[in-house]
């Protein structure tokens, strides 16, 4: 290497008089053939040593390598180097102590390195030059160190000596670490001009905050980055981590910081519907929710996982696809003599009904049975090698399969999500929340006393929440859809915590506000749906 770039390179093989272990076989991929016609060990030495010259002589976990070449030019009779070295491992241990390991192979990992000839001597000595110009911009920004005899007393230096860690970091923990609370909320990492860089959101702000202070050397290159431009550090508190996590989505695509990848901006995500309106209704997608008398289940994650769910209901439910004029006609058409419509056109007696009845189950993640019967098509299209139809079966199933773990959570179509939703505190209460129409509305949150003025405050609320006289949404915009969405991955995520109370529209909102208070009064209520 001159001037920090890979300028030449050696590469021997040597005959070792005797045969390759196995082992070694394993490792390296060298054979005791490849090396049976190449030189011996003294005819190779005089030209490795020509390379070398005066160069410093460089190797991860150096006293490992040098001692092996300096046993190797004793018996033949020559000096043993007098270069001067440097160990990349050392440098490790200096530059990255936060890494638990400091291997060749972690550093590659680390750094995202593409190595060709890995375990050989070319592709290893590759790898240690490529983490030595790693090395170089973390040492110049972190020690300022531009020069070799500062680099050769660098990694001699004791571990005490070493860490300097840079003012505006050192700022930051010492005078506003301290103050961050060990509460739910959103934290924003700002630079010397107060402009956002990054927008995060935690169950707890103390911990998750101090995790970015926390070995910075080995954290991902990004956010190493990213502490190096932050100068400011601020924070909101909310009520819950589930309020946390809806604020900061609306946040981030509010500021759009360039330290943030996901969230930056709202997704047309696709609604199923189904039509209760009609007779007959049709199953379809789509990215608008409108209070039209249909029933919305989702959102999914993809139009690809919609049309997926449609194909999937066609085949195994055997709902109609056909519009109303061609219905009109009351002939069957090709669908039904493909036995995947149950032809209501030439008259029913209820098989329809029941039709989309499973299909409300189905994508209420209540009806598993399709998950069985795609299994059962993937293995008959495999035993008969059509390899292609198998892998669709699989994949559909494994959509199905998402699809309806999302939708068990929540368990109804989004404007009929009207309930009360409570999850323990970290804290030994209980956080509620108010949901109408798939959206969250309040949240409150009960010590473990269970405070009887809390309760009753909680009453009001749900009586209010839940009055009849409250208006359904005319629509949903993008914020809407994209909290909905939040909302049922929050669910789907803590369902193993979550107690669901379901209000139904003939049930007066102090029934539904007696049942929560039984379920809060009660010694541990268990996670449920009522």
């Amino acid at each position: 290497m001159q001037g920090g770039e890979v300028v030449d390179r050696f590469q021997r093989l040597v005959n070792p008089g005797r045969s390759i272990p196995k082992r070694i076989t394993q490792i390296t991929g060298i054979t005791t053939g490849m090396v049976y016609d190449a030189p011996p060990i003294e005819d190779v030495l005089p030209d490795y040593l020509d390379f070398l010259g005066e160069g410093i002589f460089t190797a991860h976990n150096l006293s490992f390598d040098l001692n092996f070449l300096n046993a190797e030019l004793e018996r033949v009779g020559a000096r043993g180097l007098e270069n001067e070295t440097l160990c990349t491992l050392r440098l490790a241990r200096r530059l990255l102590p936060g890494l638990k390991s400091k291997g060749l192979s972690r550093l590659i990992q680390f750094y995202g390195l593409q190595v060709n000839g890995r375990h050989r001597a070319l592709g290893d000595a590759e790898a240690t030059a490529t983490i030595l110009q790693q090395f170089f911009s973390q040492l110049a920004f972190e020690h300022e160190i531009e020069t070799v005899d500062e680099l050769l007393t660098f990694q001699h230096r004791s571990y005490r000596t070493v860490r300097r860690v840079p003012n505006h970091l050192k700022r930051l923990r010492e005078e506003v670490l301290p103050a961050v609370p060990d509460r739910p909320g959103v934290y924003f990492f700002k630079n010397g001009r107060g402009s956002i860089l990054y927008i995060g959101k935690a169950k707890r702000l103390a911990d998750r905050v101090r995790s970015y202070f926390n070995a910075i050397e080995a954290h991902e290159p990004r956010r190493r980055k990213l502490m190096q431009q932050v100068r400011h550090l601020d924070w909101t508190e909310t009520a819950t981590e589930l309020d946390a996590l809806l604020l900061e989505s609306r946040l981030i695509k509010k500021h759009k910081p360039s330290y943030n990848r996901a969230q930056r901006r709202y997704r047309n995500r696709p609604f199923l519907r189904l039509d209760a309106t009609d007779d007959f209704p049709r199953l379809s997608w789509t990215t608008t929710l409108g209070d039209d008398g249909a029933e919305y289940f989702g959102p999914l994650r993809s139009r690809r996982q919609a049309e997926t769910i449609l194909e999937v209901v066609s085949r195994f439910y055997r709902l109609r696809e056909c519009d109303d004029e061609q219905l009109g006609l009351g002939r069957r058409c090709l669908y039904a003599d493909m036995e995947r419509c149950t032809a209501p056109c030439e008259g029913d007696d209820g098989a329809y009904a029941e039709a989309v009845e499973r299909v409300r189950r189905f994508l209420t993640g209540r009806d598993r049975s399709v998950l069985e019967a795609l299994k059962a098509r993937m293995e008959q299209a495999a035993a008969q090698l059509e390899f292609e139809q198998a892998a669709t079966f699989r994949d559909w199933h494994d959509e199905v399969e998402r699809l309806l773990d999302r939708q068990e959570a929540v368990a109804a179509p989004v404007l009929e999500h009207d309930a009360v939703l409570l999850h323990p505190s970290p804290e030994g209460g209980h956080e509620v929340f108010l949901v109408r129409h798939g959206r969250l509305v309040e949240t409150h949150c009960l010590g473990a006393g269970r405070d009887e003025a809390a309760l009753q405050a909680l009453r009001t609320a749900i009586e209010a929440v839940f009055s009849p006289e409250r208006p359904r949404p005319d629509g949903f915009s993008q914020r809407d859809v994209d909290e909905i969405r939040l909302l049922a991955h929050w669910m789907y995520a803590h369902r193993d915590a979550v107690t669901q109370v379901r209000w139904q529209p003939e049930e007066p909102p102090g029934a539904l506000a007696d049942r929560v208070l039984e379920r809060l009064r009660s010694p541990a209520p268990a996670a449920a749906t009522s």
